[in-house]
């Protein structure tokens, strides 16, 4: 999708991280902005901020979670502006660092809500009404490396991100099948310096005293400084932006901003392929 002046793009996760720094790579090409995110106050200073640049932006107050609010976000996005060219079904959390069978079933449920209904959500309210307006589109969906590699104490996060790699793939051939114009893209990030690992700002209130007993363990404690420290030596949202940018032009699928970590998918791989007992990092055989 080579020419993005004018056109309109959707961008949950908006007020913070990967999100705004999608939105201002956008706004620089000329085009409209719909911007979401639970958050209000951020989403409205992010939103301010574009408007004073000279962009058409709409803050709009979005729980993903919730499908009766992505399909209000989505039926704003259209009396604004006609018509949704890319939408971004980017919001997500981590949630907290723990062995699976510590992770209490209220986790489980807030990242899968999240991560993966809220795409699914997004697909509900946008896609069809994309259909129908039969122009040139793109679907970006960000998932993470993480959804083609595993490690320890990220399960529910880890699950979630394969899944919407599975489901973005489901939804390319979808469309594929029915000879559409819309195209499909997957984001996988590695470690980004983004507002992701900030737990205790991130897990609801009513999560928090589920997870309060485990939040307390030096080795927890010593897990988050650890994640901490790699989100803050990692690259930057307006480096992953540039990168979706010229993804969304070539009409990409697969985008890997990390291309060293090729190399761990591969190696998992093998191992998927030889049977062999996962390894983490993974290790291709010799």
């Amino acid at each position: 999708m080579q020419d993005l002046l004018g056109k309109t793009a959707v961008v949950t996760g908006a007020a913070a991280g990967i999100g705004k720094a999608m939105a201002a790579a956008f706004a620089r090409e000329g085009m409209n902005l719909v911007l979401a995110d639970l958050d209000r106050e951020k989403l409205d200073r992010a939103a301010a901020e574009l408007s004073a640049a000279g962009v058409g932006a709409l803050a709009v107050p979005t729980d993903v979670t919730q499908p009766e609010q992505v399909e209000e976000l989505a039926r704003k996005a259209y009396d604004r502006f006609g018509s949704v060219e890319l939408l971004c079904n980017n919001a997500g959390v981590l949630g907290p660092i723990l062995p699976s069978w510590q992770q209490p079933i209220e986790n489980w449920r807030w990242v899968f809500d999240i991560n993966v209904l809220g795409v699914v959500h997004g697909i509900h309210a946008f896609v069809p009404r994309m259909l129908a307006q039969g122009t040139q589109a793109y679907v970006l969906n960000t998932g993470s490396i993480a959804g083609f590699i595993n490690g320890p104490f990220f399960a529910p996060y880890n699950a979630s991100k394969h899944a919407v790699v599975s489901l973005s793939e489901c939804l390319h051939h979808e469309l594929r099948a029915v000879g559409c114009r819309i195209q499909v893209g997957v984001l996988c990030p590695g470690w980004v310096n983004t507002g992701l690992a900030q737990l205790e700002q991130k897990l609801p209130a009513e999560l928090a005293g589920v997870n309060a007993a485990q939040a307390q363990s030096d080795i927890v404690a010593q897990r988050e400084k650890n994640v901490r420290q790699m989100v803050a030596d990692s690259i930057s949202p307006d480096e992953i932006a540039a990168i979706v940018l010229a993804a969304v032009r070539e009409g990409r699928f697969y985008i890997f901003p990390h291309q060293e970590r090729k190399a761990d998918i591969e190696a998992r791989l093998h191992e998927v392929l030889a049977e062999a007992q996962p390894s983490f990092p993974p290790k291709k055989p010799v």
